[in-house]
């Protein structure tokens, strides 16, 4: 998700009011490149430092989230392979939509692309007609 968005359904709350003067919208390559600076310098975590220590003007959440979903190097982009489709499926059969915890099993997958892709599968299956789970799950 893009930094901007309203959407908080990740639980964490929203930028705060103090920090309107925080950039919101795409980011830069070279807004990339201090966030990536900044965590290779510092590691993961306290995200809300990334501003006062970097002079990005981006709020934690939104560094948080361009990080995890965009910058990490072990970030797998494209396709799901067959394997991991059948992974996710397993997983769905066994925790329901805990994305996050899907996540931990499929190294290089975000939560967000799990579900995304889960939901256009249930989507896509329902309207042909087909059960949410083979029959071998």
């Amino acid at each position: 998700m893009e930094s901007g968005s309203e959407d908080h359904s990740d639980g964490g709350a929203p930028c705060s009011a103090a920090t309107a003067a925080l950039k919101k919208g795409p980011w830069t390559s070279a807004e990339d490149s201090i966030l990536v600076a900044y965590v290779q310098k510092h590691g993961e975590g306290n995200w809300n430092n990334v501003q006062k220590q970097s002079g990005l003007y981006r709020c934690g959440k939104s560094c948080r989230l361009r990080w995890a979903n965009h910058l990490r190097p072990n970030l797998k982009k494209g396709a799901f392979t067959p394997e991991e489709e059948r992974l996710i499926i397993e997983l769905h059969a066994k925790l329901g939509n805990k994305w996050a915890r899907m996540a931990t099993q499929l190294p290089g997958r975000t939560d967000n692309e799990i579900k995304n892709y889960w939901n256009t599968r249930i989507k896509r299956r329902q309207r042909a007609g087909l059960p949410v789970y083979p029959p071998d799950i």
